[in-house]
């Protein structure tokens, strides 16, 4: 019993004596402030009691304290404080409470609102034409303060390296090839950054050609081939509006109007932000950064963004007007990418009988991100051949001209970035696997000189149970003008095999020119839409379109075709194909039987005129995609070599997003014609994805697709004729649950009507989607805080039963593809 009194004894003391003891009195009086609240950064440490008394813990130097009606603190940490705090003026006390309220100052928001009003007429978009250039330089080291410190912590670790017994790393070869490859770290980054690029870039803009962004020259530390994916990224403030300024994050921000100053001989508003994060913890003086805008104009005129906790990272953007346009001028950023601490001895001065003491060292690693804009041309004559092509082309990667566009000279440190990070990214191979790295933006997995398609690894639907599958194709390692690729699957409802392949030739690396051919042996849904001309995101969007629906067909295929880019904006595919197509659910047509010859062609067309792509040895890339996106497919049928078809069938999808005060709106309307004589895997199935032939609540659960209806019975209806479109909205708040992430809520109606001419000629169950069906419902995205997303939809209208669980739709969405 003694020892344990003593123990608890022992656990208070340390408790109470590891506690700082503060005390806050006024410094006119000497009395006691009641409820000063104490600030380590953005967090509340706690407030002080009745006699002005408060203990806690923090690992802060410093801390804030605040009171109504006292001037604000900046304090010295130490076990026993007194501070004592200044009254403030009866007038500046007014105002010090209304910041303490919390709430947006209505002057500052009618000023943010006026510059959103006039974003495009102050936006340089809004001339004729322009040209100008950049220099872009990112590199990754310790803060510049800190290098020394850094060179001490690599010596110390050197020298524990060195003494490490190898017969340790015999029995984990991993170990061992770790030790390494951190040994050569530390030799490269002794003398030079960790990392180094340099990028000059030009850009054009016309009102009659668009834009056009040529990178004049670039070098990456490390990598002898530029990485096509990093050169489309802009870690720049040039085409973005910051977050902070988004009507749709007014909710997220407090904004105060704090002063009006003179800069440039212009009349400008300084209006402070902070992000609201817990409002009852958070120090209402602590702000986010700083929004610049010009008096006249409305214009944007400088951005300060700083981290909520110190020293992690800044930004700074700055614009300058011309000819009454407003220019990004420059951009300083500063990105704290992780922290590094370790113990100092002076073991060699120890006097006999004195023990070792040990200095705490700490440094940071930060990205620096450095942009300069200069040579500015504006409303000179274009020519229409300076934007051919894609919108971001490549005229030089060796990094020769580089110093013409340098805006000053590379430091010793930089300079030997080149040399050591390229020595070590050789040596352990590291280009391959930041290749394989940006191979999973298209959709694939890369080992050396296969690619693996995802899309082919799993699947499920009602015909085939779970299907699993593998796809590769041989890439530009293998050749740049062959690639050979198939495709295998097998389903475990079904029991069987399905498989294609393939052969593309490129013939142009300039621009998408390939020619295929292929066959196919596989099964697919009756009356599917077209997704010829999709990119991958939308395809793995309806990986589970098909979760209920079991009407399926087999088909196998040869086909050859042709894929071309005749603009940046336009590209076509011409396709003949010779099939041999059988039902595979009861049915006949035209007491033709289930199984047919077709003889087809089809020309496709993607029209989309503000994607951005760029050619990479890959093929071409969407680095960034934009509004609006309009596909076409015009498929016919011919009773020649063999065919029994003759038919015609049209389909078009136009996809469309824009922003307003109501948030982010997306727009699909989609419809097609079919006619001739055709079955109906030739016509159209209005997607559904519920199940109405079981009867469990799981056959309500779906996930979000593309054109997929959720309330509709899946395999039901179909149409040879029919027009649908899809409206969601995202409401422009977002909020938190729990944890860090965002939540939102996406609002969507949908709705659909066709016609079927010649219904009697398909003997099968199915409807005729003659009447109006429609669905309303809404997503909360990240819900509670997660990785998911889950909706509810109902149905409306003529369709409507009146049970609840057959109007009733279950959605969940992973976020990754939202």
């Amino acid at each position: 019993m003694t020892r344990l009194l003593f123990s608890l004894f022992l656990f208070s003391t340390a408790l109470l004596f590891g506690q700082v003891q503060l005390k806050v009195i006024s410094k006119a009086n000497k009395e006691p402030i009641h409820n000063a609240a104490v600030y380590c950064d953005d967090e509340l440490l706690g407030k002080t009691d009745f006699n002005g008394n408060l203990s806690f813990k923090t690992k802060c130097k410093k801390v804030e304290i605040l009171a109504s009606n006292f001037e604000d603190i900046l304090a010295d940490v130490k076990k026993s404080m007194e501070v004592s705090m200044k009254p403030l003026s009866e007038k500046v006390g007014n105002i010090d409470k209304v910041v303490i309220n919390d709430k947006s100052d209505p002057k500052a928001l009618r000023i943010l609102d006026e510059l959103n009003k006039r974003a495009k007429e102050n936006s340089p978009k809004s001339l004729d034409s322009y040209n100008f250039k950049s220099y872009s330089k990112f590199s990754l080291d310790v803060d510049k303060d800190s290098v020394d410190v850094y060179k001490n912590f690599l010596a110390i670790r050197k020298d524990s390296l060195s003494k490490v017994d190898q017969k340790d790393f015999k029995q984990k070869e991993k170990d061992k090839k770790d030790s390494l490859t951190a040994e050569d770290f530390i030799s490269a980054t002794e003398q030079s950054q960790m990392f180094l690029w340099e990028k000059a870039t030009e850009y054009k803009y016309s009102k009659s050609f668009g834009e056009k962004t040529n990178i004049i020259d670039n070098r990456m530390s490390g990598f002898k081939n530029p990485i096509y994916e990093a050169l489309a990224i802009n870690i720049s403030n040039l085409d973005r509006t910051p977050r902070q300024l988004k009507p749709e994050n007014r909710k997220l921000f407090n904004f105060y109007l704090s002063d009006t100053l003179q800069i440039d001989g212009r009349k400008t508003y300084v209006i402070k932000f902070k992000e609201i994060i817990d409002k009852k913890k958070q120090n209402p003086r602590k702000f986010n950064g700083k929004i610049y805008v010009d008096s006249e104009t409305y214009a944007l005129k400088k951005f300060e963004s700083q981290n909520k906790k110190q020293n992690e990272g800044d930004i700074v953007s700055v614009w300058k007007p011309i000819d009454g346009k407003w220019f990004l001028d420059y951009e300083d950023i500063k990105l704290k990418m992780g922290s590094q601490s370790f113990n100092t001895s002076k073991k060699d001065s120890l006097k006999s009988g004195q023990t070792v003491k040990y200095n705490r060292k700490k440094f940071g690693s930060y990205l620096y991100v450095k942009n300069r804009f200069f040579d500015f041309e504006l409303n000179q004559k274009q020519k229409a051949s300076d934007f051919k092509g894609y919108s971001l082309e490549m005229k030089n990667a060796d990094g020769s001209l580089l110093e013409k566009y340098r805006t000053d000279s590379l430091t010793a440190r930089e300079s030997a970035t080149y040399t050591n990070i390229d020595s070590l990214v050789q040596k352990h191979n590291f280009e391959k696997k930041l290749t394989t790295l940006t191979q999973l933006l298209r959709g694939n997995i890369r080992y050396k000189m296969i690619d693996f398609d995802i899309t082919k690894l799993f699947s499920y639907d009602q015909y085939q149970g779970i299907r699993l599958g593998a796809g590769l194709k041989l890439n530009e390692k293998f050749s740049k003008t062959f690639s050979p690729d198939g495709y295998f699957g097998y389903g475990f409802k079904d029991h069987r095999w399905k498989y294609g392949l393939g052969l593309d030739v490129r013939l142009s690396d300039k621009r998408t020119s390939v020619f295929r051919i292929d066959y196919v042996d596989d099964v697919f849904a009756a009356g599917r839409f077209s997704n010829t001309m999709w990119d991958m995101m939308m395809k793995v969007s309806d990986i589970n379109l098909d979760l209920h629906n079991g009407t399926f067909y087999k088909n196998q295929k040869w086909g050859a075709s042709y894929l071309y880019d005749i603009s940046n904006s336009l590209s076509m595919k011409i396709a003949v194909n010779k099939e041999k197509q059988q039902a595979l659910f009861d049915y006949q047509y035209q007491n033709l039987g289930n199984s047919f010859d077709n003889t087809s062609a089809t020309l496709s067309l993607k029209f989309a005129p503000n994607d951005k792509n760029i050619m990479t040895p890959s093929g071409k890339y969407t680095y960034e995609k934009a509004y609006p996106q309009i596909f076409m497919n015009y498929e016919k049928g011919f009773k020649t070599l063999g065919g029994d078809l003759d038919y015609h069938r049209v389909d078009a999808l136009i996809i469309h997003q824009f922003r307003s005060k109501l948030g982010s709106t997306n727009i699909k309307l989609f419809g097609g014609i079919s006619s001739g004589s055709a079955p109906i895997w030739k016509n159209f199935e209005i997607a559904g994805q519920n199940d109405t032939n079981v009867d469990t609540w799981s056959s309500n659960i779906s996930t979000p697709s593309n054109l997929g209806f959720t309330t509709m019975p899946s395999g039901t209806f179909f149409a040879d004729k029919f027009v649908a479109f899809k409206v969601s909205q995202n409401l422009p708040f977002r909020f938190k649950t729990f944890g860090t992430r965002y939540s939102n809520i996406e609002l969507e109606y949908q709705a659909a009507v066709g016609n079927m001419k010649n219904r009697e000629d398909h003997q099968f169950q199915f409807q005729v989607l003659d009447h109006f069906y429609q669905e309303v419902g809404f997503i909360w995205n990240r819900f509670l805080g997660t990785g998911f997303g889950v909706g509810f939809s109902y149905r409306l209208g003529h369709y409507q039963t009146s049970e609840f669980k057959d109007n009733f739709g279950i959605k969940l969405r992973f976020n990754l593809l939202n």
